[in-house]
C-alpha cells in the first residue's frame, strides 16, 4: 500500500511512518520539512497522488482557543478536498477520547481544535476512521513546561487515564492498514492518574528539580472524570511506571 502520514516528521507520525515501512509499505511522511503545508494546501496534490490511505497525525502547540480551531479546522477541510480530488480511498485521523464533550471543548482551547477536527473528518463524505486514544504517557514531559514560573510548573489537576504512545502508533497502522469499513477506533491506558501525579513522577524520573503545582479547574466534573474514557474502551496493559523506568534505562 501507498501510505501518506501527514505530521509525518513530528513524534507520533514519525512512529507510524516507521512501523509502516517496516511493515513493507511504501510511506510518503508529509510535513513542512518535506515541502507539504496543510495551511495553504501547497504540496498536498502531489503527496496524495497515487495513495491508497492518509493518516492524519497533524498536530500545533497551542492552547489558544482562534488557532487551534482555525488549524485542525482547516486542516481538515483541505485533506479532505484534496483525497476527493486525488481519489485516496481511506483517511484514518488521530483524535482524543472524550474531545468533543461540551465540557472537555470549552475548557481548554486545544480540546476545542481537536474536537473540530474529528468533527469535520466525521462530517465529510469520505471514508473515514477515527482513531481515538487517551492522552500519552509522554504528555507528563509537556506537562513540566506548558506553563512555567521559574522552576515552578502550573500543571492542570485533571484526572487522566494515559496509554503508551506506541499503543496509539500500533492502532493507526491497524486503521491505515485496515482501509475503509474500520470504523471508529478507541483505546485507553490500564490505570488513572491525575496530571500533576504525572508531572511530579516524570520529574522525579528525569532528575529533574522542577516544582509542581497543581492549578484547580472551576469545573469539578471536568477534574474528576471529563476525560476518562467509558467502561467499554479497549485497554493497553502497559502501565505509565513501567514507561517511566523504561526511560531510567
Amino acid at each position: 500500500m501507498r501510505i501518506v502520514v501527514l505530521g509525518g516528521n513530528g513524534d507520533m507520525g514519525t512512529r507510524v511512518a516507521c512501523r509502516l515501512e517496516d511493515g513493507g509499505h511504501m510511506v510518503v511522511r508529509a510535513s513542512r520539512a518535506t515541502g507539504v503545508d496543510v495551511m495553504s494546501g501547497v504540496g498536498l496534490a502531489e503527496a496524495f497522488a497515487g495513495a491508497d490511505t492518509v493518516v492524519d497525525c497533524l498536530n500545533v502547540t497551542t492552547m489558544s482557543r482562534k488557532a487551534a480551531v482555525g488549524f485542525f479546522g482547516g486542516a481538515a477541510r483541505r485533506v479532505v478536498a484534496a483525497t476527493a480530488a486525488a481519489g485516496v480511498a481511506h483517511v484514518a485521523v488521530l483524535s482524543i477520547v472524550g474531545v468533543t464533550r461540551p465540557e472537555v471543548r470549552r475548557a481548554v482551547g486545544y480540546y476545542a481544535g481537536k474536537a473540530t477536527h474529528e468533527e469535520t473528518y466525521a462530517a465529510s463524505a469520505r471514508s473515514v476512521t477515527v482513531v481515538a486514544t487517551t492522552a500519552w504517557f509522554t504528555l507528563a514531559e509537556q506537562f513540566l513546561t506548558q506553563a512555567r514560573i521559574g522552576p515552578v510548573a502550573l500543571v492542570p489537576a485533571m484526572t487522566l487515564q494515559p496509554v503508551h504512545p506506541d499503543a496509539t502508533a500500533d492502532l493507526l497502522v491497524e486503521a491505515a492498514v485496515g482501509g475503509p469499513g474500520s470504523g471508529r477506533l478507541e483505546l485507553a491506558g490500564p490505570e488513572r492518574h491525575t496530571a500533576p501525579e504525572m508531572a511530579r513522577a516524570f520529574a522525579r524520573a528525569a532528575g529533574l528539580r522542577t516544582r509542581v503545582v497543581a492549578v484547580p479547574f472551576p469545573a469539578r466534573r471536568f477534574r474528576e472524570e471529563a476525560l476518562v474514557p467509558g467502561s467499554g474502551i479497549p485497554q493497553d496493559g502497559r502501565r505509565f511506571e513501567d514507561w517511566l523506568r523504561s526511560l531510567r534505562g
